[in-house]
This record gives C-alpha cells, sequence and structure tokens, in this order.
C-alpha cells in the first residue's frame, strides 16, 4: 500500500541502511567535541553532525548519540569546543570514535579554552561554545552552542606542505587534493 504524507507526496519505504549510506555520500569534515565533566576529567567524541547555525549571535550545532557517554557528561558541562581535525589526526578520529578503548588525553598536546574545555594544539582551528540549547533529534540530540572563543592555525604545515582538513566520505577517511 502507497502512503502519502500532508502534502500528498508519495513516502517511498526505506531502512535505516538505506538512509544511512546516502547519507554517506555527503562528505563532511571530522571534528572531535571536547568537554570537561563536574568531576575535572576531560572527554571527547568525534562529531561530523557539527555546522554553522548564525553569525550573529555566533551560533552552531552539534549532534550526540544519546547511547554515548557525551551526551550524559555534555549537558552537565554546559560548554563544549568542537576541534577541526586534519589528515594527520586520524588517530585522534578513531580514539573519540569509540574504535580506541582508550580514550586518553595524556599524548595529546592541549590547551584550556574559556569555558575550560580542551583545545587540540595541532587542529586546523576550534570554536569553544557554552550550550544555550537542546532538541530532540530521534535518536540524537541536538545542542545549540553560542561560540564564545575561537582560532585557526592557519596553515598547519608538515615538511613544508600544508595539511588539508580530515574527511569522512561513503564510510571512509578522505582528504583533499588541489583542483
Amino acid at each position: 500500500m502507497t502512503k502519502i504524507n500532508s502534502a500528498g507526496v508519495e513516502l517511498i519505504p526505506f531502512t535505516s541502511l538505506d538512509f544511512r549510506k546516502t547519507l554517506g555520500h555527503f562528505a563532511a569534515g571530522v571534528t572531535t567535541v571536547t568537554m570537561v565533566a563536574k568531576d575535572g576529567s576531560y572527554h571527547g567524541i568525534t562529531v561530523s553532525s557539527f555546522t554553522s547555525v548564525s553569525l550573529n549571535p555566533p551560533l552552531v550545532l552539534i549532534c550526540i548519540d544519546k547511547t554515548t557517554a557525551a551526551h550524559t557528561i555534555l549537558p552537565e558541562a554546559g560548554a563544549f569546543c568542537v576541534n577541526f581535525l586534519h589528515e594527520n589526526q586520524v588517530y585522534l578520529s578513531n580514539r573519540f570514535a569509540g574504535r580506541d578503548p582508550e580514550r586518553s588525553f595524556n599524548d595529546i598536546p592541549t590547551y584550556t579554552a574559556v569555558t575550560g574545555a580542551p583545545v587540540f594544539a595541532e587542529s586546523l582551528g576550534f570554536v569553544d561554545c557554552r550550550v544555550v540549547n537542546s532538541y530532540d533529534g530521534g535518536d540524537h540530540t541536538i545542542f545549540l552552542g553560542e561560540v564564545v572563543q575561537l582560532g585557526v592555525a592557519d596553515p598547519v604545515m608538515v615538511d613544508g606542505e600544508e595539511l588539508s582538513p580530515l574527511i569522512y566520505y561513503k564510510s571512509k577517511y578522505r582528504f583533499l587534493k588541489p583542483a
């Protein structure tokens, strides 16, 4: 039986896997969102669902899976820092995506942002935010953050070569090539 939505458009059935595979064809920058828990410990989670929302006031959003530890910690922390990863930071993406059981910050050069969240000293850039609102987004929560500090390390160079942003496309890490 064909389903029609309220706008009169036919709804074609698809699975969660179909949805994920289709969205995988949209290239996204890779970020690690960091925060400080109530006990003072650092936490991080790899996030590709990040975007700017407004210039005035400066707002961004991140989407966090409701089953993660970060989902519990972030509302209590009230702040987060989005670190923009570069091509040599796949290890950080994997570590904070849950593929590495050790999520320690011990070997990562960091400094402290205005909110207290750790900033990766070698990231391409960062935005430090205070949480201003959150919204239900199905199996994720959408956190809206007001940017209170930002910075870029432009350009990040290794052996005289500028590093490109870390990209995720079709379930694989990718790197930019000059056109």
